[in-house]
C-alpha cells in the first residue's frame, strides 16, 4: 500500500508537470481567505517592496487540488475596489507559506500546486483598502482559465477615518460617553457550578454553561439587570438576575473572581468590567448548533443595551485540554514519515483546546483502538503529527519539533495521516511542557465504545486513568522512601481525572504484587506518590494531600520507578479514598 501510494505521487508529479494542464483533467479549490491583520508595514505602493510606513491587509488564501495558477485577484465586494497579481497601479503581493515573494516587482508567475499550498496576500495601506467594515473575496485564475474563489468579512480598518459619534449628554450637561456591550461569547460548558434553577447563587451538582462578556459603560452609568435569551427551533430558554420572576438566576463574576449577584440575586455595577456570566443549562439548549443567543443589559437611566452571543474559545479546566476527533479533511500535509510531504492519503485532523501556561514541547497523539501513534519528537520513529492554529498556520519546526508558547486556553488543529477504519478511536492527545509536565485528554469513544462510557459518567464520583501507561518526565520531586525531594533520578508520571464533589484524602498506587506508592504519612514499605496540578506539587510535608474536587480535575502522579513501570507490559491499581469514607478504583493495563 505504501509503494502504491509512492509510486501514485510520482505518477501525479510527473503527469502535472510534463503533461499539459489544459488537458490533465485536474483542478484547484480555494478552500478559504483569512485575514490575518493590519498591523505590519511590508510593502510600499504601487511594486514597491519598500515599506512606505503604513500598515498594510494581510490575507491568508488556502488552495486544495492539482493545478497551476496564472493570475491571483482580490476584490473588495463592499468598496468595488480591486488588486491583482497582473495589475501594476494596484498590485496584489503575493508570498508563498514561507513568506517568499512570487510577484515581487510585478507579474506572479506560472505557479504549479499539488495537494494543498498556503499563499499570503498583502495590499498596501490597510485602512485606504479597508475604510469600512468589507466582504473582501479572492480569486485564482488557473493555467486553463477556469476560476474558483473564497471570501470573508473584514472589520473596517480605517481607524483615523472612523466617524465618531457624538456623545450623549446627561442632565447637567456633561458627557456621557458610549456605553454597549463590546462583547459576548459562548464558552461552552465550564468546570463551575455557581448556577442552579433557582434565584440563589449556589451548586446544584451540574456544570454551568459560560459566558465571557465586556461591558463599557460611560462614568455616572450602571447595569441594574440583565436578562440571557436562547432559541434554537421551537425551545427556548431564559435566565435573567432580577429578584422576581420565574427564570433561572446569571451568575456575574468579575475578573477578581468576585460575585456581582447580591443575595437576592439583583445586580448593579459600573465602569469598564470584563466578566464571566454562570448559568445552569439542564436542557442542553445552549451547547445545541445555531442556537440563537443574545444578551439584554438594563442600565441604571433606563435604556437598554444588547448583544448577539458570538462563538468563543472553549471553556476548558486548568491544566487540561479537551479532544474532538474531526475525521478525514481535504488536505494532505503528511505521510507515514517525520518529513511534511503528501501521500495522497487524505490526512486526519483532531481539534483540541488547551488551558495551561507554559512551554509545550511535544504533542502526541495515539489511536487507542489500534496502538497507533504520531508525534512530534524528531528522534521517534512515528510518524509525524503537524500543530497548525486554527486558520492553518503549521507550528511544527523543520525537523518536527513544537516550542509553543502558551498563556491560557489556546486552540489548535492536528493533522497526522492514518488508515481510515470505521468506529476509530478514540484518540489520546498528549501535550508535553518544557518543565516536565503532562496534560492528556481523550476523544469520545466510537458509537461501539458508548456502553461502557456512559456507565462510568453516571457514577457519582469517579478516578480514572487518561494516561496509557507510565512515562518518565524531566522532574525529580520523589525518590524510593516517603520523603519529598531529589533523589537523582527523573520521576514517572501517570495523569487521572477525578469526577464528581467532595475531597480525596488519600491515594494508593499498586503493581501486580501489592507493593507500590501512596500518599499516607505511614512508613508501610510503600514510596512516595507524588501528586501536582499542573505545575503545583500537592503533597504536605508528610507527604498527604487534601485534593477538592467540584466537577472535574487533572492530577499527574509522580513516583520512582521501581523496576516495573517501564515494563513493556504491565497492571497498576489506583485506589482513591473520598473524606466521607467511599472509595474509588480505577485498573491500568498496558
Amino acid at each position: 500500500m505504501k509503494r502504491f501510494f509512492i509510486i501514485s505521487a510520482l505518477f501525479m508529479a510527473a503527469a502535472l508537470f510534463f503533461v499539459p494542464f489544459a488537458e490533465a483533467g485536474v483542478t484547484l479549490t480555494a478552500e478559504s481567505l483569512v485575514f490575518s491583520g493590519a498591523d505590519d508595514d511590508l510593502i510600499g505602493a504601487g511594486t514597491s517592496a519598500t515599506p512606505d510606513g503604513k500598515p498594510d491587509a494581510v490575507f491568508s488564501l488556502m488552495v486544495s487540488g492539482a493545478q497551476a495558477i496564472r493570475e491571483i485577484s482580490l476584490k473588495n465586494e463592499t468598496t468595488g475596489a480591486v488588486w491583482s497579481t497582473s495589475d501594476r497601479n494596484n498590485l496584489l503581493a503575493v508570498r508563498n507559506s514561507k513568506g517568499e515573494p512570487l510577484n515581487q516587482g510585478g507579474r506572479m508567475t506560472i505557479t504549479p500546486v499539488i495537494l494543498a499550498a498556503e499563499f499570503i496576500l498583502v495590499v498596501n495601506d490597510a485602512s485606504k483598502a479597508i475604510p469600512k467594515d468589507s466582504t473582501f473575496t479572492a480569486t485564482v485564475t488557473l493555467i486553463d482559465k477556469a476560476t474558483t474563489s473564497a471570501s470573508t468579512q473584514v472589520k473596517s480598518a480605517a481607524k483615523a477615518e472612523e466617524k465618531k459619534e457624538e456623545p450623549a449628554k446627561k442632565a447637567d450637561g456633561k458627557e456621557t460617553g458610549k456605553d454597549e456591550i463590546a462583547l459576548f461569547e459562548k464558552r461552552g460548558l465550564s468546570d463551575q457550578d455557581f448556577a442552579g434553577e433557582n434565584k440563589k447563587v449556589g451548586a446544584n451538582g451540574r456544570n454551568d454553561y459560560r459566558f465571557d462578556a465586556h461591558f463599557k459603560l460611560s462614568e455616572g452609568i450602571r447595569v441594574n439587570g440583565i436578562r440571557i435569551t436562547a432559541e434554537n427551533g421551537g425551545q427556548k430558554a431564559q435566565w435573567d438576575s432580577l429578584p422576581s420572576g420565574q427564570a433561572p438566576l446569571a451568575v456575574v463574576i468579575d475578573e477578581s473572581n468576585n460575585i456581582l449577584n447580591k443575595t437576592d440575586g439583583s445586580l448593579s455595577f459600573g465602569g469598564d468590567i470584563r466578566c464571566i456570566i454562570f448559568v445552569d443549562d439542564k436542557d442542553g439548549l445552549l451547547d445545541k448548533p445555531n442556537s440563537a443567543v443574545k444578551l439584554l443589559a438594563t442600565l441604571s437611566d433606563g435604556r437598554m443595551i444588547e448583544r448577539n452571543a458570538v462563538e468563543g474559545k472553549k471553556s476548558v479546566a486548568a491544566d487540561s485540554v479537551t479532544v474532538e476527533y474531526s475525521g478525514a479533511s481535504k488536505f494532505d500535509f503528511v505521510g507515514q514519515s517525520k518529513k511534511f510531504e503528501s501521500n495522497m492519503n487524505a490526512d486526519s485532523f483532531i481539534k483540541i483546546a488547551v488551558n495551561a501556561v507554559g512551554k509545550i514541547t511535544g504533542v502526541r497523539v495515539s489511536n487507542l483502538k489500534n496502538s497507533q501513534k504520531w508525534d512530534t519528537v524528531p528522534s521517534s520513529k512515528t510518524p509525524l503529527a503537524v500543530v497548525m492554529t486554527t486558520n492553518g498556520k503549521r507550528l511544527n519546526k523543520a525537523d518536527g519539533s513544537v516550542a509553543i508558547d502558551i498563556k491560557g486556553t489556546e486552540e489548535f488543529n492536528i493533522a497526522f495521516d492514518e488508515e481510515k477504519e470505521p468506529k476509530s478511536g478514540p484518540y489520546l492527545v498528549t501535550i508535553v511542557f518544557d518543565d516536565g509536565r503532562l496534560i492528556e485528554g481523550k476523544s469520545a469513544a466510537p458509537a461501539a465504545g458508548k456502553k461502557e462510557d456512559v456507565t462510568a459518567a453516571k457514577a457519582e464520583r469517579s478516578v480514572l486513568f487518561t494516561a496509557q501507561k507510565p512515562a518518565s518526565v524531566a522532574v525529580d520531586l520523589v525518590g524510593k522512601n516517603k520523603k519529598k525531594g531529589a533523589s537523582g533520578s527523573k520521576d514517572m508520571a501517570l495523569t487521572i481525572k477525578a469526577d464528581g464533589k467532595g475531597v480525596i484524602t488519600a491515594l494508593v498506587l499498586t503493581d501486580s504484587t501489592g507493593a507500590g506508592w501512596d500518599t499516607l504519612a505511614s512508613n508501610n514499605g510503600r514510596w512516595l506518590l507524588g501528586v501536582r496540578e499542573g505545575s503545583k506539587f500537592l503533597n504536605a510535608a508528610n507527604g498527604t494531600v487534601q485534593l477538592k474536587v467540584n466537577g472535574t480535575k487533572s492530577y499527574q502522579l509522580l513516583m520512582q520507578n521501581n523496576g516495573k513501570l517501564n515494563a513493556k507490559s504491565g497492571k497498576l491499581l489506583l485506589t482513591a479514598t473520598w473524606s466521607d469514607g467511599e472509595v474509588s478504583e480505577t485498573e491500568l493495563k498496558w
